[in-house]
């Protein structure tokens, strides 16, 4: 019997020290698992933004936890309707992805309101890219 419970507490060790590492920030850039993963857009896909960790591109924590475009700072934007300033994060929740978890508990990002890619891409339409780069990174 001593056998088998060392056993699993053994196990238990292995999937805890899994699980801290793979919560790591560091070990999400080196493993690629942060690569276009956030992302986001307002809800008619005239402004697209990208954050890029290792590259020093990181968003921090907006006032009242809304992500909101400011107009003037948006000049680039002419094609934005004035009443779309509200920015949604394009990355789900999804509770099978272990290593996200400890995100998923803590961080702000996940405040924000949650928008579907796929039905912006549509509202947005193929060739918008083109005609608005200053304002759109996809």
């Amino acid at each position: 019997m001593p056998m088998i419970k060392k056993k699993h507490r053994k196990w238990i060790w292995i999937i805890a020290v899994t699980l801290l590492i793979s919560n790591v920030s560091g070990f999400k850039e080196l493993t690629g698992l942060n690569d276009w993963y956030y992302r986001y857009s307002n809800i008619s896909g005239t402004f697209t933004v990208m954050e890029i960790i290792r590259q020093g591109r990181v968003f921090k924590k907006p006032p009242k936890g809304e992500f909101i475009l400011n107009r003037p700072d948006f000049v680039g934007c002419k094609l934005m309707p004035q009443s779309d300033t509200i920015v949604y994060r394009l990355f789900a929740i999804n509770p099978l992805k272990f290593w996200r978890w400890g995100e998923y508990i803590f961080d702000w990002r996940y405040r924000l309101p949650y928008a579907d890619w796929e039905a912006i891409k549509k509202k947005r339409g193929f060739g918008y890219l083109e005609i608005s780069k200053g304002c759109m990174e996809f």
